[in-house]
């Protein structure tokens, strides 16, 4: 019963809250681990940072600006897609690395990707269409 009485007090303050979302998670969870990284470190600039953080995503769940939140929330996803996509693209070269030589065309510098164990092999550039022959 008390239970009860205390969800509903919090449903009733969070209305026309913006919530949690996944910034205010990674925001919350950064500054947990930073605050436990500063204990073993004894770092009060750390401790700061750590509240800093976690104080930050706190207000961002119980802010009722919505139109500024979901600014910041597109503003964290765009950085995390130029994240994700450069870690993909090593990773993928990474696990190409025995099948394909990556070279770049003299001409125009384009990074082209040639099979490797084939000796020498003329190359056609996609953009510039210059030929040119390269060592596998």
């Amino acid at each position: 019963m008390i239970r009860m009485q205390w969800v509903s007090k919090l449903m009733f303050y969070m209305r026309g809250r913006y919530g949690y979302d996944e910034l205010s998670k990674v925001l919350i969870l950064a500054g947990l681990i930073t605050s436990i990284f500063s204990n073993f470190t004894d770092g009060f600039i750390l401790n700061i940072l750590a509240l800093a953080l976690i104080s930050f995503g706190g207000l961002r769940v119980v802010s009722k600006e919505k139109n500024n939140r979901l600014k910041e929330l597109k503003k964290y996803i765009d950085f995390k897609q130029v994240i994700l996509s450069r870690f993909r693209k090593y990773r993928n070269r990474w696990f190409q690395r025995k099948a394909f030589k990556i070279t770049k065309c003299p001409n125009c510098k384009q990074k082209i990707r040639i099979p490797r164990g084939r000796k020498k092999v003329r190359v056609t550039c996609p953009s510039c269409k210059n030929k040119f022959i390269k060592k596998t």
